[in-house]
């Protein structure tokens, strides 16, 4: 019973994360250029609109990448100038320089550690090193501890410990079975 329920949310869970990658427009993290507002392992859902201005965050396309930064300035002339929140970060410097066609869309929630199963889909080793770094030490003792638990529940032979317990038996007597 308990592996089914846990099989059921499994899949569901599985289902609903299929669903949010196909119905919506979302990336990955995977650098700490936007640390500490974004970390890496995060998702990014992007939203289109018509008009932007100084202190968005915005997914863009330049120099070959889709990059995720905030917007410090329109120049009169149109262009963007944006930057990443990571205090060691210099304003972005784009050849040709970043205008509106190059804008996906403002940056609309961030929520930590969606992203992380694609990065490490994508990269399992520098994956792998920033949710260490991001989980920390208490956040690895409790995926270490989940994770064992986990793999100890079809062990316990749950069907068998209920009808030893329902027919009046202890778990430390000796039952043939």
């Amino acid at each position: 019973m308990l592996r089914r329920t846990v099989t059921g949310l499994l899949l569901v869970l599985a289902a609903a994360c299929a669903a949010l990658a196909l119905a919506t427009d979302h990336s990955y993290v995977t650098t700490p250029s936007m640390y500490p507002t974004i970390t890496p392992g995060s998702m990014v859902f992007v939203s289109p609109t018509r008009h932007y201005h100084p202190g968005q965050v915005i997914k863009f396309r330049a120099n070959g990448l889709v990059w995720v930064h905030r917007l410090v300035e329109i120049w009169p002339t149109g262009e963007f100038i944006t930057k990443g929140d990571n205090p060691q970060n210099a304003r972005d410097v784009f050849l040709p320089a970043l205008t509106r066609k190059d804008v996906v869309g403002v940056v609309t929630h961030a929520p930590r550690w969606l992203g992380f199963p694609e990065l490490i889909a994508h990269d399992p080793a520098y994956g792998l090193g920033w949710l260490r770094a991001e989980l920390g030490p208490r956040g690895k003792i409790t995926l270490v501890g989940t994770i064992g638990l986990i793999s100890f529940i079809p062990a316990l032979d749950l069907p068998r410990l209920v009808s030893r317990r329902t027919a009046g038996l202890s778990d430390r007597e000796g039952v043939a079975c």
